[in-house]
């Protein structure tokens, strides 16, 4: 049986992985965007769903464009394409079919199949 995680987890986890790069604490994107840091902690670990407002707002506090988050995200589901392991749907089709994969979980899942290829 496969895990499942969400494209809304994929940017979520990005973001993250965005801002511990810079080495920037979610308070710090809190002040910058005006957005709560429980709703940051909450999207990147892709338990909400990001709004292209929030998308945008967050990228420009993270000095990134969209783009650059989505490319990623891309790559991932490449890499990830014929995978049984894990497989990737929408939050609607993730909560439909049962538990998927959130927050920290998709960082240790990408690492460890990622680097079987």
């Amino acid at each position: 049986m496969s895990q499942l995680v969400t494209y809304n987890s994929l940017v979520g986890y990005q973001l993250f992985e965005r801002r511990k790069a810079l080495g920037v604490d979610q308070a710090t994107v809190s002040t910058k965007t005006g957005i709560s840091q429980p709703v940051l902690s909450s999207l990147e670990k892709g338990a909400a769903i990001i709004s292209t407002d929030q998308l945008f707002v967050i990228c420009k506090a993270l000095e990134c464009k969209p783009s650059d988050i989505l490319k990623a995200v891309e790559s991932v589901i490449d890499k990830l394409n014929g995978n049984e392991q894990l497989e990737v749907k929408t939050t609607k089709e993730a909560n439909t079919a049962g538990a998927f994969l959130a927050g920290a979980a998709i960082g240790t899942a990408l690492t460890f199949l990622l680097a079987k290829k």
